[in-house]
């Protein structure tokens, strides 16, 4: 499968997988974010998961996929597969990636998206107050972070994938998140 190839299926797994699980769990109270966990050779999901916050802060969709993942009685080794993230991963959510063993992220939504798109910045005030930085390198001695969007516009047919990248920009958009406060901020 070529990266052209492997891009559209990425695309096929958010819209056709992971997004009718998160328009479920956003009704559900929780935020928008998902994953999947994909075989790269036929790229076929493993597994999907979405955020789940209500019923515990820590249950980020990548939490929550790499929660499902284990719990598989029979599971392929994460150093063998590719990570989807729908958004790019926050600082719990890379990091657990990275301990899970995974060696190759993907995302769709990059910061800035969170920020405008979808009116969360908690995960760059993480970065910035708690470590001080804007997010994970892409290239580090853990796993390679690759965005999707970026494959997309370099890529030798950036319209082939318009219409597509359009509707799931749109469900996304169409999706209404409930206020949550974080816990834990000491101003407010």
């Amino acid at each position: 499968m070529n990266s052209e190839e492997k891009i559209e299926r990425m695309l096929d797994i958010i819209r056709d997988e992971i997004l009718p699980l998160t328009e479920c769990e956003v009704k559900r109270g929780n935020h928008v974010f998902g994953g999947a966990i994909i075989r790269p050779d036929t790229m076929t999901t493993v597994i999907v998961g979405s955020n789940n916050r209500m019923e515990n802060p820590l249950i980020h969709g990548e939490i929550d996929t790499l929660t499902r993942f284990f719990k598989l009685p029979v599971r392929p080794k994460a150093d063998e597969l590719i990570f989807l993230a729908t958004h790019d991963p926050c600082s719990m959510c890379a990091s657990a990636i990275a301990w899970a063993g995974f060696r190759e992220i993907w995302y769709l939504f990059d910061y800035a998206d969170v920020v405008e798109r979808f009116g969360m910045s908690v995960d760059l005030e993480i970065y910035r107050e708690l470590f001080g930085t804007n997010g994970v390198k892409s290239e580090n001695k853990f796993f390679k972070k690759y965005s999707a969007r970026k494959a997309i516009e370099e890529s030798s047919d950036p319209d082939r994938y318009a219409e597509e990248l359009e509707e799931i920009e749109k469900r996304y958009a169409a999706l209404e998140v409930a206020k949550f406060d974080y816990p834990g901020t000491l101003d407010g």
